[in-house]
């Protein structure tokens, strides 16, 4: 009888051992490999980041100065990221070439995780004529996209008084006042170049060669120039970032035009925009984190987790808010920044070979 209940007992604890075999994780569901959390998102960034630890100071190296539009939009991401990343995180400003000179800094670093680098489609112009020290697509990958903002092309208060009150007008005067008016540029090459002359040939029916029969193209070295001859009415227009001259436009000294976008932006409701105007014109400068393609892939997937969190922290949200960057989608992943590149590739390519630029 004894030898019955201890085969009894050794049967039931088999059972017992198979069972727990097929169970779970200790009282924990499993995930399927193809549920959402295996699948990548959120869940797998969470994982990625488990996978890698910070160790020691993180870099981000902005190739251009410290001030402007792109080091404007990490510095109130630095502090989030900080706390969240658990290890210091330096801005490293390296300017000079339009940006080739950040590139060439952020090349010659370890790709050991540590060192990170904005980028802006001005790379992507640099990289098309041959400027940059590398094969920028071959050699750096996106980690994620951080702003897409909305050019606009604003107004000398001053300049348009008697002229035009909006773009609609601002065009009619200008077919019927050649070379009258003047547009003031910083550079023939840069994203917002390709966006304002999209935008005026679009608006005045011409090619781009032909604009200049229409509206005079006066250089500027700087943003700053540009802005004071706005101010003094010396230029009529010139193409920005809503969030680089709000002090302008509040005080009176300029006026916002015509926006490049689908719809008005909520900031300026008043403003007409190209979607509504039916010119093809929508390029807005997006500015994303970027590493080198041999950075470990752990590494990229823990910054690209810990950014997101960061983007979405209630201090950088009223950031967004009050440099008008929600009127567009402006987190993206690595996927969609990419293709976002690839895109842009291909229309800065057809619009520097029309400008006999390539």
């Amino acid at each position: 009888m004894k030898k019955k209940y201890l085969s009894i007992l050794c049967i039931v604890l088999s059972l017992l051992v198979v069972l727990a075999g097929c169970g779970g994780n200790g009282g924990g569901s499993s995930t399927p490999a193809n549920s959402p959390a295996g699948d990548g998102g959120n869940a797998g960034g969470d994982a990625a980041a488990s996978d890698w630890k910070w160790e020691r100071k993180v870099s981000i190296v902005v190739p251009w100065g410290v001030g402007g539009g792109a080091d404007g939009t990490v510095r109130p991401l630095q502090p989030i990221l900080q706390d969240i990343l658990g290890v210091p995180v330096e801005i490293v400003n390296v300017e000079g070439a339009g940006g080739a000179n950040g590139v060439t800094y952020t090349q010659k670093q370890p790709a050991d995780g540590y060192t990170y680098m904005l980028g802006t489609q001005s790379l992507i112009m640099l990289d098309l004529q041959k400027i940059l020290p590398c094969d920028y697509k071959a050699e750096f990958q996106p980690v994620c996209k951080l702003v897409h903002s909305i050019n606009i092309i604003a107004s000398s208060k001053k300049a348009q008084e008697g002229k035009y009150s909006n773009f609609s007008e601002f065009l009619e005067y200008a077919k019927s006042h050649p070379q009258e008016l003047v547009c003031g540029m910083q550079t023939a090459t840069g994203a917002d170049a390709v966006s304002l002359k999209q935008t005026l040939a679009g608006g005045l029916g011409v090619d781009i060669n032909e604009i200049e029969n229409y509206i005079k193209i006066v250089n500027y070295s700087s943003g700053s120039e540009l802005s004071a001859a706005m101010a003094g009415g010396h230029v009529n227009i010139s193409i920005t970032g809503a969030d680089e001259i709000k002090g302008l436009i509040e005080s009176g000294d300029i006026v916002p035009l015509v926006s490049m976008s689908e719809q008005r932006m909520s900031s300026y409701p008043d403003m007409q925009c190209t979607g509504e105007l039916n010119i093809d014109s929508f390029v807005g400068t997006w500015r994303a984190l970027y590493c080198r393609t041999d950075t470990p892939k752990e590494a990229v997937e823990a910054m690209a987790a810990a950014v997101e969190q960061a983007w979405n922290h209630a201090d950088y949200q009223e950031f967004l808010k009050n440099a008008s960057y929600l009127d567009r989608p402006g987190y993206a992943n690595a996927a969609d920044t990419q293709s976002l590149m690839d895109e842009e590739y291909v229309t800065f390519e057809a619009y520097l070979k029309n400008a006999g630029l390539i």
